[in-house]
């Protein structure tokens, strides 16, 4: 058998191409601080995991639910992100955690098709997760048939997977770069941060009734679409699998009045088939959550410092007393769990002082450890 030698600095040339591509990806910071701060978690160290598009990170501050219930949990949330994307996601999930309970934000599965293959948003997760055959099988997934365009798409991503440089060369350029790669910094020398994939937005709405005047959608209609409803399917039926014993699908709350609500009328039903839960907050939340319509929103679809309070405490005591989901944190654990409780505070207290002032603003890591 021959072997081909590989001269020793094209191997380091070759992991030093890896290393700068991810210098030069450009992302939202809050992307950044969920994914590497979830891969910085300690293996099976969490007992819950929450996933999905943005309202996860602005709406559920991990540390107020430990420091509340004891409940050891963190976000995996990824602005935008499709619901086709989820299988992956779970797939790296269960390969460094053991969830007793996994909160899928269902909104995803209800919008339509709209960023199934819009390549943004695939980028966020597929060029940020590590190389790995699920990260192959991600990228073989990519459906062709949606939207315009489509196959350029996966072929674009296809070309640049091993290399991402090839596509974010030109980032250097870019001011979000250099955001990004500090935030990218931050992350890995602070040990993959504090907040556990929080990320508040600030400002207030002023209330449903006044969605119009400040320019805001005031009404939406949760569907379900085929390619959508098969995505859900195989998703459930790959934590049926795996043997996840508790998976909620959430659909968080929006300040929009429902113009439709049989998407997610379908959603329940699905997930029920496959003995799973879904809880539906879109409209519902003050009763049930106690959140001010009025005070409480940073936009139609995100929680502000305020709502995002009440909206942890509220997973917090779903997860402990509905699910029984809690575990003692070892001593080895409580410096850290206890410092994130510390900075989250100090995030939540510097958005809310943001709001007040009617600033708009965003509070994450980098922030918050100034």
């Amino acid at each position: 058998m021959k072997f081909i030698k590989i001269p020793a600095f094209a191997i380091v040339l070759l992991l030093l191409m890896q290393i700068v591509s991810k210098a030069f990806i450009a992302i939202d910071s809050s992307d950044i601080e969920n994914i590497y701060g979830f891969y910085a978690e300690p293996e099976n160290s969490l007992d819950m995991v929450m996933i999905g598009p943005s309202e996860v990170y602005t709406g559920y501050a991990p540390a107020l639910a430990w420091e509340e219930y004891g409940l050891k949990s963190c976000n995996l949330s990824i602005g935008a992100v499709p619901c086709n994307m989820y299988k992956s996601i779970v797939t790296e999930i269960v390969k460094r955690q053991k969830p007793k309970l996994l909160v899928i934000n269902a909104s995803a599965f209800s919008q339509g098709n709209w960023n199934l293959t819009d390549e943004v948003y695939l980028r966020k997760w597929i060029d940020n997760m590590p190389m790995s055959q699920n990260k192959l099988d991600t990228v073989k997934t990519i459906p062709k048939n949606i939207n315009k365009d489509d196959e350029k798409v996966k072929d674009n991503i296809s070309d640049t997977l091993y290399f991402p440089l090839e596509k974010y060369h030109g980032n250097w350029k870019d001011p979000e770069a250099d955001t990004s790669f500090v935030t990218r910094a931050y992350m890995r020398l602070s040990g993959g941060g504090y907040l556990k994939g929080f990320y508040s937005k600030t400002g207030i709405t002023g209330g449903r009734d006044n969605l119009a005047n400040i320019g805001q959608p005031t009404k939406e209609a949760y569907v379900l679409t085929d390619e959508c409803r098969a995505y859900l399917k195989e998703l459930l039926s790959y934590c049926n699998k795996l043997g996840i014993e508790h998976v909620l699908l959430l659909q968080p709350p929006h300040e929009t009045q429902a113009a439709d609500k049989s998407g997610l009328e379908q959603i329940e039903s699905i997930t029920k088939e496959y003995g799973y839960d879904f809880l539906d907050l879109s409209t519902d939340y003050e009763s049930s959550v106690g959140i001010d319509d009025s005070h409480d929103f940073a936009d139609f679809e995100h929680l502000n410092a305020y709502g995002a309070q009440k909206l942890s405490s509220y997973i917090g005591d779903m997860a402990v007393n509905q699910y029984g989901i809690k575990a003692d944190t070892a001593k080895s654990e409580l410096s850290r769990w206890k410092k994130s409780v510390k900075r989250t505070k100090k995030a939540l207290k510097m958005a809310r002082e943001y709001t007040d002032r009617g600033e708009a603003q965003v509070v994450g890591e980098y922030e918050a450890a100034k």
